[in-house]
């Protein structure tokens, strides 16, 4: 297997004292640590005992375990329609906004919020998307069943079911699932001499039966939802293989979550080189697009895409790229893509 690109990294950070957790803040030269916890392991227990979620962050550490475990396990097919890989979902809270519009090429993503909810955002519905495609590749249906329960509900995604309250993860999970079924969708392709679109909502039927307060209590009822038609035929037309595991390493990152769905449906059937400038890439995925002519936006844009990127490579070995510096007249430098072997080989596309 090839050298894993984190390890040096991985090395660093384990050396790290985890009696206490330094966060740094600029004081002339000088950063000083500005809390104290516990000492917590990869398994989230400290040496007294289990450490309640509110207290349990999933950090860097645990990130880097969970990609190096990836790359070191057979991959989990999962799969995520071509629409959600081309144009991605909101990064950051879009606010009272009920419409969001992301163009990548001839193709431009419309979602407009619906239902009385306003628009998804952030990881929780990029997982949710990801389940929602491979239970509908795996059972050939519109009408998915979520669970008896929250918490089993939440375990399929790989999410913790501890933490309640008002900023707690099963109040935002339930907030963004309304918000995400509740969407519609409408994708235009815009071509010289040709224009197409489709147009679905995310869910034309949902059906929730859960207890937020009590996640793990049944209920009598199964929750379910029922796919948009036009939603669920793009789906089961276009599914695009990916590794689960690398999917719920990746869950605390947005754009790591959109760059590693990108890159599986970009190199798939790449047989040379692709190279693509960063504000060409900012345009696709920065939190405002229009602002792809600032490089001091874009530079620091391209920082959290390397970062992102090494992460994703230490998953996912097999991906090639390289970076080149700016050429004349460019500003930045540019991603470039090389021919890669794919993460999910053929013979495991077969749900």
């Amino acid at each position: 297997m090839a050298a894993n690109p984190l390890e040096p990294w991985l090395n660093i950070t384990r050396q790290i004292p985890a009696a206490m957790v330094y966060s740094t803040r600029a004081t002339g030269n000088a950063s000083r640590p500005l809390s104290r916890r516990p000492a917590i392991d990869g398994s989230g227990f400290t040496r007294s005992g289990p450490v309640p979620q509110e207290r349990r962050h999933y950090g860097l550490v645990d990130q880097v375990d969970a990609l190096v475990r990836a790359s070191e396990t057979d991959p989990e097919p999962g799969f995520m329609a071509r629409w959600l890989m081309l144009c991605s979902l909101p990064r950051s809270n879009p606010g009272q906004r009920k419409e969001y519009v992301r163009r990548n090429g001839p193709y431009t993503l419309y979602m407009t919020a619906g239902g009385g909810c306003k628009l998804p955002f952030g990881n929780l519905p990029r997982l949710l998307a990801a389940w929602v495609c491979t239970e509908a590749v795996r059972t050939q249906s519109r009408d998915l069943v979520l669970g008896h329960s929250l918490s089993g509900f939440m375990r399929k995604l790989d999410i913790e079911a501890q933490s309640g309250g008002r900023g707690g993860v099963r109040t935002r999970l339930r907030n963004q699932m309304q918000r995400f079924f509740n969407a519609q969708v409408r994708v235009v392709y815009q071509a010289e001499g040709h224009e197409a679109s489709v147009n679905s909502p995310i869910a034309s039927r949902t059906d929730l039966w859960w207890n937020e307060r009590r996640p793990d209590a049944p209920v009598l009822w199964k929750s379910t939802i029922r796919l948009g038609e036009e939603f669920f035929q793009e789906i089961l037309r276009h599914p695009v293989p990916l590794d689960m595991n690398t999917l719920k390493a990746l869950k605390r990152s947005p754009l790591g979550l959109d760059l590693y769905m990108w890159l599986v449906y970009r190199t798939f059937s790449l047989d040379a080189s692709l190279r693509l400038s960063w504000p060409t890439l900012y345009r696709q995925f920065g939190v405002e697009p229009e602002k792809a002519s600032d490089k001091f936006i874009v530079r620091d844009f391209r920082k959290d895409c390397l970062r992102e990127l090494t992460k994703i490579n230490a998953s996912w070995p097999g991906l090639q790229y390289r970076i080149e510096r700016g050429r004349r007249h460019e500003k930045t430098g540019a991603l470039v893509l090389l021919p890669s072997a794919p993460q999910i080989p053929p013979i495991n596309l077969v749900p």
